[in-house]
């Protein structure tokens, strides 16, 4: 039988208790009729009582992480408990989404008060120009910062006041559509944070809204940067430092997101970042796959490609050492056995609408793989029962369209131990009724989520009496009728 839901931490409990308290008290202050009392007084004797009690700034922390994210307070209640629970031994803040006219003010807090901060995350604040006056004075009074997620919003005056001030600065998120221009980048690449960066995140995938020899600068003065993950043509950056600045430039990039690759430019990839590790190539160009040679990869991603170009190409070492490969639009057909005997290694493998794959019983299997999807792939159901059986190790499948019966679902999961599988995902499933969920649920001990339960043949008394079971029995699996697998 699956695994049982685990029993509430009690320090969660306790600061759960402690929230609610601290809401209640400020929700009574402000809204009982029978009630005239100041908020900043009352907010005062609050932080008073905290540290009567001896509340660390761990907790004040995570009371910040509890109110600030819960989907049931209001902004000003949420509001009110930022600014009464911020101070200068607070390190970590995630705003979460306000309205708009609670920027200025939650900026104007995090302005006075939060000089402690290492990391400040302020996704779901988009920051119009009248207000940026305020991120300058954000920047130049947290000068513990080690991380900064500020997307959306960036400009020069910005990144010029990260280059003077975060001494620290590891991880930056600049990402999406912004007014960074090249002065901008120069001065954050050359600024007092050139020597720590080690993630910036840049730019817009698929979108090359910032040139790609702006983006050099990072390459050639950040000499830490490993990688600049929402950036898609690195290649094409490193390909300009190579051919107009050095080319003997190494650099220590261990994730790379290139579009439209052509031989020459792999060629510049493979020369100048021998630490790699994760490589998404976009769209590359026919024949560009030979330049790969690499036994450090880890992680591939291909997106438009031949099958028949890349087979070839995990014949070598690549495909020995590989451990994660996600393949998208793949023309022509891929035999799964094959892509085993290659890449025997793979943990984690997702075919994404790839014209066609099959697989024959008795050929080789994966022997660590543990998670897998195959979504907008055509695959006989015979070649995929047959590489379902072979793959009992996974704990981890997503199948958008199955043509399985409750008949098949009994012949594969009782007759073969699927003893670490937790999620099992078939998007349409018009065959499957409740007797396939009673045995994955009774076959698979570890299972924590089934769905998508609405392409099955369920009716909503037959998913009233799983969840009334699941209940009784506290059972910690999850029946998803809508939504995705997260």
């Amino acid at each position: 039988m699956s695994k049982k839901c685990t029993v509430r931490s009690l320090s969660d409990s306790a600061l759960a208790e402690l929230a609610n308290l601290l809401v209640s008290t400020i929700s009574y202050t402000q809204y009982a009729p029978d009630v005239q009392l100041d908020i900043n007084i009352v907010m005062v004797e609050l932080n008073e009582y905290l540290a009567q009690l001896g509340a660390t700034p761990n907790i004040y922390q995570d009371l910040l992480r509890v109110i600030l994210s819960s989907d049931y307070l209001d902004a000003n209640m949420r509001f009110t408990c930022l600014q009464m629970l911020l101070n200068c031994g607070v390190t970590f803040l995630m705003t979460e989404v306000f309205p708009f006219s609670y920027y200025e003010k939650i900026l104007q807090v995090i302005a006075a008060q939060g000089a402690g901060l290492r990391v400040l995350n302020i996704k779901g604040i988009w920051v119009k120009e009248e207000h940026m006056h305020y991120m300058y004075d954000i920047v130049r009074k947290c000068k513990q910062l080690v991380k900064l997620y500020v997307p959306y919003i960036a400009n020069d005056r910005l990144l010029e006041e990260i280059g003077k001030c975060c001494t620290r600065l590891q991880i930056l998120d600049i990402s999406g559509e912004t007014d960074i221009t090249e002065i901008g980048i120069d001065l954050l690449a050359k600024g007092v944070c050139s020597q720590s960066l080690t993630v910036v995140d840049v730019g817009m995938p698929g979108e090359e809204n910032i040139c790609y020899s702006d983006i050099a600068l990072i390459l050639e003065h950040c000499p830490q940067v490993e990688t600049l993950s929402t950036y898609s043509f690195v290649g094409a950056s490193l390909k300009f430092i190579h051919d107009n600045v050095d080319d003997r430039f190494k650099c220590r990039l261990k994730y790379i997101h290139d579009t439209g690759t052509d031989e020459a430019t792999l060629q510049v990839i493979m020369q100048t970042c021998p630490k790699l590790e994760t490589l998404y190539l976009d769209s590359p160009k026919t024949g560009s796959l030979r330049a790969l040679h690499t036994r450090h990869l880890r992680k591939l991603k291909i997106y438009k490609f031949a099958v028949a170009e890349l087979l070839p190409l995990l014949e070598r070492p690549i495909g020995r050492n590989l451990r994660h490969l996600t393949m998208i639009k793949g023309l022509g057909n891929l035999e799964l056995g094959k892509l085993a005997r290659l890449c025997p290694s793979l943990i984690d493998l997702d075919c994404y609408m790839i014209d066609s794959l099959s697989y024959a019983a008795g050929h080789a299997k994966f022997q660590q793989l543990e998670g897998l999807e195959i979504l907008s792939s055509a695959i006989l159901t015979s070649s995929l029962k047959a590489f379902l059986c072979s793959s009992t190790d996974l704990k981890r499948l997503a199948v958008d369209t199955v043509e399985f019966t409750d008949e098949d679902i009994m012949s594969m999961f009782m007759q073969h131990d699927f003893k670490v599988l937790e999620d099992v995902w078939f998007t349409l499933a018009p065959e499957l009724t409740v007797q396939s969920v009673e045995i994955l649920m009774d076959s698979c001990p570890e299972l924590q989520s089934v769905g998508q339960l609405n392409g099955w043949s369920l009716t909503p008394d037959d998913l009233a009496l799983i969840r009334g079971l699941l209940k009784s029995g506290n059972s910690s699996i999850v029946l998803t009728p809508n939504g995705f697998l997260a």
